[in-house]
């Protein structure tokens, strides 16, 4: 059985005026739309919820209105007063910009004010995120693969203790409220890396993977299986989650016209943007390739969109979105689908509507998968 996530970005409800350059400048910002912005966003959740949807999830994004949440477990703490039913799915932290301690508790006070319904997920972010903090690129995936670490000692080890890692340093470790689940909530890590991969297979950790092709996601989900393998595991439905953008309309000519109208509309504000160097530099730095730092400038005013040309993952009416999720279920495994609804020129009100005939038409189908 397929389940469906509801993606709570929080959307700036005018983001299409921003400019297209990442960082988006704090002017842009008007605080009664903003206000606004969140309780449209809430009612999302809400309604997703109703309809049936098994979990809200949450990402951390920084200095963008387009996913305008900087502190996911704030706002995930928020839609868990109003949704007491669906999974409360942290997707997630960007654990190299975030002390892992201060992580951890944070991870433990929601399973306790959810009452164990927290899904816990980890990621790396964009490449301009490692800005935010000002961390170097060249350290995220070893700061990622020794922040995992310590968060699940934090959230499993009964007594205190002390961390001497290469990134992290702690004399006393001992966090408070431990988690409900025991030993711990669900856990996937978002990755398409081979490390990150065998990392998650070795600790029986899930799987989630965003915004690529069917084929693509089918080529990561066959590394992470035959490591499962080695391990001695196979992981569950529920832990192989497909994060992918959505538009559905009605019918899929209703669904065609309004990419079209996209197009013609020209570059997609409110997206990530960076200079070329800026990109090329960090990717490398991500790789462990040569860089200069005098490159890692952000906020040109020229760049590539960075997402924001990203390809929507399923568009159409009811039943071509049903066969488009049927192919990452089977090619995939996938068992979760997060959906990202909050599309350019897609005002609050057609969301509504999308969420509704999503409950309507698409999940009972896909329940039967």
């Amino acid at each position: 059985m397929m389940k469906a996530s509801y993606l709570g970005a929080m959307g700036y409800a005018q983001r299409s005026n921003f400019p297209t350059t990442w960082p988006i400048p704090p002017i842009y910002h008007d605080p009664e739309t903003s206000v606004r912005s969140y309780q449209e966003g809430i009612e999302e959740c809400e309604l997703a919820e109703a309809m049936g949807f098994a979990w809200v999830s949450f990402s951390e994004h920084h200095y963008s209105g387009r996913i305008a949440t900087g502190t996911p477990a704030v706002m995930a703490a928020a839609v868990a007063e109003r949704c007491k039913k669906a999974k409360i799915a942290m997707l997630g932290h960007l654990l190299t910009l975030n002390n892992p301690i201060r992580v951890a508790e944070e991870l433990g006070l929601l399973d306790n004010l959810t009452n164990g319904r927290l899904v816990i997920g980890f990621l790396r972010g964009t490449p301009n995120e490692d800005q935010t903090y000002s961390v170097n690129p060249a350290e995220g995936r070893g700061r990622l693969l020794e922040g995992m670490d310590l968060v699940i000692k934090a959230l499993t080890e009964p007594q205190p203790f002390s961390w001497e890692g290469r990134y992290y340093q702690f004399r006393t470790v001992s966090v408070w409220p431990r988690p409900v689940q025991q030993p711990l909530p669900p856990m996937v890590v978002a990755t398409r890396s081979d490390d990150m991969l065998h990392y998650a297979a070795e600790h029986q950790l899930g799987l989630a993977v965003s915004f690529v092709p069917v084929d693509q996601m089918a080529k990561v989900a066959e590394k992470y299986y035959a490591w499962c393998d080695e391990a001695g595991w196979q992981p569950t439905p529920d832990q192989i989650v497909y994060r992918g953008s959505i538009y559905l309309a009605e019918t899929d000519k209703q669904a065609d016209e309004w990419l079209e109208g996209v197009k013609r509309a020209g570059p997609v504000p409110g997206g990530i943007a960076m200079r070329p160097a800026v990109s090329r530099a960090i990717q490398a730095a991500r790789a462990g390739e040569a860089f200069d730092l005098r490159n890692i400038l952000a906020g040109g005013v020229q760049g590539d969109v960075a997402g924001a040309a990203r390809g929507l993952s399923f568009m159409g009416g009811p039943d071509t979105v049903v066969k488009q999720m049927k192919a990452f279920h089977d090619q995939c495994g996938v068992g979760v689908v997060d959906l990202f609804f909050q599309q350019p020129s897609v005002s609050h009100k057609e969301v509504m509507q999308e969420i509704e005939l999503f409950g309507r038409e698409v999940l009972p189908q896909i329940k039967e998968f």
